[in-house]
């Protein structure tokens, strides 16, 4: 495959899958049906996916889905390669990096753009692999959003569950077991995770000295006892790179698929963290805005609202919110 632009790429990949009049027509007369959509359609069930675009306007809607989806993958790992983009690790590291939050819709409509992608690309010679787009990812994809529960992967796993999680990688000597519980425990992100680096570990105050989203510095306070577990001598205490990353993310699946535990992702370790300070701060006397403005500052935010996406309005202790 010759190099080229990102867009180039996912345009030739979906011109390979895409059907214009001529073609519809002639499936049309030689397989003697009305409709295009539901004899393509696996069993005739309007869920399943088609094998190919019908349409200039979900053309262009996959292309620009797509190619604002692979631009953001190729910013995280410096490849340029469609094809090499077409990695599961390197699609769910793009995934929760930009679309951790979206709505159904959206998650809907990426999901059927990279699959027809990657089609295109088969078709084009381009890969030889599998889909990355598997059963699993796409209940790992939706699994993110759902407003009406308190517990939604959004909100984090249930409390027990996310003590489960640690402990289980903790036993199994896994070298995600550490960033997992500092995720819990102290409320970093993956990216503060990963350049977290042993300068800024300051034992003497037991703070983390951390330059988060947009350049904003925080100080974190960190237990003792898990501070102490930190190597300082080292430029990064882990792997500032995005396969470490996708490594955390896949331990994580593989993890909660053992334990089973229906949601998974390491962001949701970082709302736990939320949910348990957000009630020791009502337990100390403040109200509720005045434990959000702790929390947004503890996370990092700019703006209070935002602790609404990791402790939701009405949120109550843990004895009722894990019914």
């Amino acid at each position: 495959m010759s190099l080229s632009s990102i867009s180039n790429q996912v345009n030739h990949a979906l011109a390979k899958v895409t059907w214009g009049k001529e073609q519809i027509e002639k499936y049309k007369t030689e397989c003697g049906v009305t409709s295009v959509k539901k004899s393509l359609r696996p069993d005739g069930d309007p869920t399943q996916p088609l094998p190919v675009i019908l349409g200039i306007n979900t053309r262009r809607t996959y292309f620009q889905t797509a190619t604002l989806f692979f631009k953001r993958a190729e910013e995280i790992t410096d490849e340029g390669l469609l094809a090499r983009l077409l990695n599961p690790d390197i699609i769910m590291t793009t995934f929760e990096e930009h679309y951790t939050y979206s709505a159904p819709g959206t998650v809907n409509k990426l999901l059927a753009a990279l699959e027809k992608v990657h089609l295109g690309c088969l078709k084009l010679g381009w890969s030889k692999t599998p889909s990355p787009i598997t059963p699993e990812f796409r209940g790992w994809a939706k699994s993110f959003r759902d407003d009406s529960n308190v517990r939604a992967p959004r909100f984090g796993y249930r409390t027990e569950d996310s003590v489960k999680v640690v402990e289980f990688l903790k036993e199994k000597k896994s070298a995600y077991a550490l960033p997992a519980e500092l995720a819990l425990r102290c409320g970093l992100r993956e990216d503060e995770l990963a350049g977290m680096q042993g300068q800024n570990i300051d034992v003497e105050h037991n703070l983390l000295h951390i330059t988060g989203k947009g350049g904003r510095y925080r100080p974190v306070p960190i237990p003792e006892d898990l501070i102490l577990r930190l190597n300082r001598s080292k430029q990064f205490i882990f792997t500032p790179s995005a396969s470490w990353r996708a490594g955390f993310r896949r331990t994580m699946l593989d993890t909660t698929k053992e334990l089973g535990i229906a949601i998974s992702g390491v962001h949701r370790l970082r709302a736990n963290y939320a949910q348990n300070r957000y009630l020791e701060f009502l337990d100390q006397g403040l109200d509720d805005r005045g434990a959000r403005r702790q929390i947004s500052e503890l996370l990092g935010h700019a703006r209070i609202d935002v602790t609404y996406k990791y402790v939701p309005k009405g949120f109550l202790v843990p004895e009722d919110n894990n019914k």
